[in-house]
């Protein structure tokens, strides 16, 4: 099925002018929009009304949809979310979804009755069947056809964390994190990240996954504990799971960072007064959330745009030697 894409290559105009001709709106020569017209009965393109209808209206309210509130680095990038869109004239609608499809596909019905201007989501559900690229939706760490994504690099995190516990002097590292068969996410780089900087140095790693979500996250990290006695060296999916091995190890009367290192996944600021303080790879939380902004905005008004990848740091803390 031809796309406004295809027509606008076709034309060879840009997708604002064939949008414009497709939805008869602003001003566009005739000579340009008979080259549009042509394109169209060429392809036999048929205008997507809920497409066309995003364009025509912005009641510049935006819906923000993640798994919890609750979660550190999810309140912390609606934070700044809110931030910006308040900066560019609009408000926020914020959605608790508990990993709840339901929830997810009401927000999604909402944009499609034109009730938000778009939709900036943290979704781990198969929703792939009610979103296309055509609709103002910027999506986090998530690939769904060609949906726009921003994402912290978590592939030079893995690599980045691997390179730590190698400084550090740990010999035989692992990897503990999740795995989707249905989802397909930017969080799996981070694993790849790491093992490829094991192969690189002819480390011996280990993994410890389980299929997300995990059902009973701390029986999950005490069979690591007690199956791994070895590893001295751990690179964790992220922070609050890493938190929680810190603390079950301690409780064994494992010394951290002595005999065994823990690095996290995050650099969530609100567990800073924690002891002993995470050694984590940082992602730009706030750069992140305003790109999200930037991005939809751009998508509400139909320009085109491509996923954001910004740049990690590792922050050493005290469970890292």
């Amino acid at each position: 099925m031809a796309t406004i894409k295809d027509v606008a290559k076709l034309a060879g105009v840009g997708l604002g002018t064939a949008s414009r001709v497709i939805n008869q709106s602003g001003y566009v020569s005739e000579a340009t929009k008979k080259k549009v017209e042509d394109a169209i009965a060429e392809l036999g393109y048929v205008p997507n009304e809920t497409a066309r209808a995003f364009v025509t209206q912005d009641n510049r309210i935006v819906a923000l949809f993640l798994p919890s509130i609750n979660h550190a680095f999810f309140s912390e990038l609606a934070y700044f979310i809110e931030d910006e869109l308040d900066k560019n004239g609009y408000k926020m609608m914020l959605c608790n979804s508990s990993n709840q499809i339901e929830k997810e596909l009401s927000y999604i019905n909402m944009l499609k009755q034109n009730k938000v201007s778009g939709i900036i989501g943290i979704s781990y559900n198969q929703i792939e069947n009610e979103i296309n690229s055509s609709m103002p939706i910027v999506l986090v760490d998530r690939h769904i056809g060609e949906i726009p994504y921003v994402s912290s690099d978590n592939y030079a995190g893995g690599k980045m964390a691997l390179q730590a516990l190698r400084d550090s002097g740990c010999k035989h590292v692992a990897y503990i994190g999740t795995y989707s068969k249905t989802i397909l996410t930017e969080v799996e780089k981070r694993k790849k990240g790491f093992e490829d900087g094991a192969k690189e140095y002819g480390m011996h790693y280990t993994l410890h996954l389980e299929e997300d979500p995990i059902k009973d996250q701390t029986v999950f990290l005490n069979q690591f504990l007690s199956k791994h006695k070895y590893v001295d060296g751990v690179f964790v999916e992220n922070d609050l799971m890493a938190l929680e091995l810190v603390q079950l190890a301690l409780e064994k009367n494992i010394k951290v960072p002595e005999e065994l290192s823990v690095i996290g996944y995050d650099g969530i600021q609100r567990y800073a007064a924690l002891k002993p303080k995470l050694s984590t790879i940082r992602q730009p939380v706030e750069v992140m959330g305003r790109s999200l902004v930037d991005l939809l905005i751009k998508r509400i008004k139909g320009v085109s745009v491509t996923p954001a990848i910004h740049q990690v740091d590792y922050l050493k803390g005290e469970t890292t030697r």
